[in-house]
């Protein structure tokens, strides 16, 4: 594929927080003063078409004219959610909103109202809230720019090629950051990319491999000049993609599901429960840690592999004992699993070495004689893994409605190989099936070293 790498630089600080200048896991900035949201009063203001969307904590939500809202914390005993508001990608001011009241937003001067929210549900876990907002026509004018005491890290940085992207957590007290520069071609190449793969093949992407390492030798160099030996770089990894914000599929990429490579996930600066689960995987898997991605119903996680020295929560594979390690948000430990998903059943999928995957996709057009009807095909095979597909054969034939039976059928020559992300075309033609006989299209494929992939089209009649 030809894939131009990412060119990737790291800067990194550290701030051991002493005193008041550390920032508790239940606290969250002052209210500013500034008397941005009015109390609900809605009669005789003309509202526009409201947007419902349901949001996680930590995750940010883009609104317009570079206005945005982030969810700091969310407390479903007390019934309230601490907002972040902010305006081009600076927070003018932090509030707590009651669950079922309508709240208008102000802009930073304190002039318009821009957006109304209201948050509608706080689920169980206090992890996840339904919220409704609605766009004023005033949120489009322009304001004066935020003026800030304090140095400003830019989070995003654009050009005419490419993005730059400075990312910043916290471990143990310690604040980090790093940065890295993605080229805009390589982001069009990955979106072209077949979804239509297993998990574990985001995880294991070969395209990936220059990056993935680029960011843990990124973490270990990190760990070492703060003083963390090797065992700490596993969770500051973790720490580093808890701490990415949530982003839904259907927001971003325009599916509701929609799993991305980990350089997906690093360009747009955060994802989905999957999206981040593959990159956490990816990061420890590189680091030499057995790992494995936990699929429960909607949602996603990561596995760890660990022994009796390890507490908590674990899933066992074939022996092996993978303890669950939540990955959308921060400050969950290894063997802690959200209230919702305690008893929700899980499909483990270790993460090993790459493998070959099989996708087959065919067109086609028949032609009706006398006595016989002729189809012709035109069939595609793609390995979508994460090696070379070895020794393949492909085995097309048009399938008879008695069980086992076939009406005509081709195998072809053995092909000596398929590269990862590579392809090839085969045509078949002058397969014959009696005419008014009902048949199906069927085309299967395998190798030496891949599993038999199968495809078929709907019964008709020749």
């Amino acid at each position: 594929m030809g894939i131009k790498r990412s060119i990737s630089w790291f800067l990194f600080f550290m701030i051991i927080c002493s005193g008041m200048g550390c920032i508790a896991d239940d606290g969250y900035p002052e209210e500013n003063g500034l008397p941005d949201i009015d109390e609900p009063d809605t009669a005789g203001e003309e509202y526009n078409e409201e947007y419902n969307i349901t949001l996680k904590k930590t995750a940010i939500l883009d609104l317009e004219n570079g206005y945005s809202l982030k969810i700091l914390d969310i407390n479903r005993k007390e019934e309230f959610t601490v907002i972040s508001f902010r305006k081009d990608e600076q927070e003018y001011s932090v509030r707590t909103l009651l669950t079922g009241q309508t709240y208008n937003v102000k802009d930073p001067e304190d002039r318009n109202n821009v957006y109304s929210i209201r948050v509608d549900k706080i689920y169980d876990s206090s992890f996840t809230i339904d919220l409704t907002y609605e766009l004023k026509p005033e949120i489009f004018q322009e304001t004066e720019p935020i003026e800030s005491e304090t140095e400003i890290k830019i989070a995003v940085s654009l050009d005419e090629d490419s993005i730059t992207r400075t990312y910043e957590w916290e471990y143990d007290n310690t604040e980090f950051w790093i940065k890295n520069e993605y080229y805009k071609e390589d982001y069009d190449l990955y979106s072209e990319r077949s979804r239509s793969r297993d998990y574990d093949q985001f995880a294991n992407d070969p395209y990936d491999d220059e990056l993935i390492s680029q960011i843990t030798s990124q973490l270990e160099y990190l760990a070492d000049e703060g003083g963390y030996g090797s065992d700490e770089i596993p969770y500051i990894a973790t720490a580093f993609v808890q701490s990415l914000p949530y982003v839904s599929d259907s927001a971003s990429a325009g599916y509701d599901e929609y799993p991305r490579f980990p350089f997906e996930t690093l360009y747009h600066g955060g994802g989905d429960c999957e999206d981040s689960s593959i990159l956490l995987a990816s990061l420890l898997h590189e680091m030499g840690y057995g790992v494995a991605l936990i699929t429960l119903p909607d949602h996603m996680a990561v596995g760890v592999q660990g022994d009796e020295s390890v507490s908590g929560s674990y899933y066992d594979y074939n022996g092996i004992k993978y303890f669950y390690l939540e990955t959308t948000n921060s400050g969950w430990d290894v063997g802690v699993i959200p209230d919702e998903y305690q008893n929700s059943e899980a499909t483990i999928t270790p993460i090993g070495y790459g493998y070959p995957q099989l996708q087959i996709e065919f067109t086609g057009t028949s032609k009706r004689g006398a006595a016989y009807t002729y189809v012709d095909l035109d069939i595609e095979i793609t390995n979508v893994g994460s090696a070379t597909a070895e020794d393949v054969t492909i085995y097309t034939y048009l399938e008879s409605t008695d069980e086992g039976m076939g009406w005509d059928q081709i195998q072809s020559d053995v092909i000596p190989e398929i590269e990862a992300e590579g392809g090839m075309s085969y045509t078949v033609t002058n397969l014959k099936v009696p005419v008014g006989q009902e048949y199906r299209v069927g085309v299967m494929s395998w190798g030496s070293n891949a599993e038999q992939a199968y495809v078929y089209s709907d019964w008709v009649v020749a």
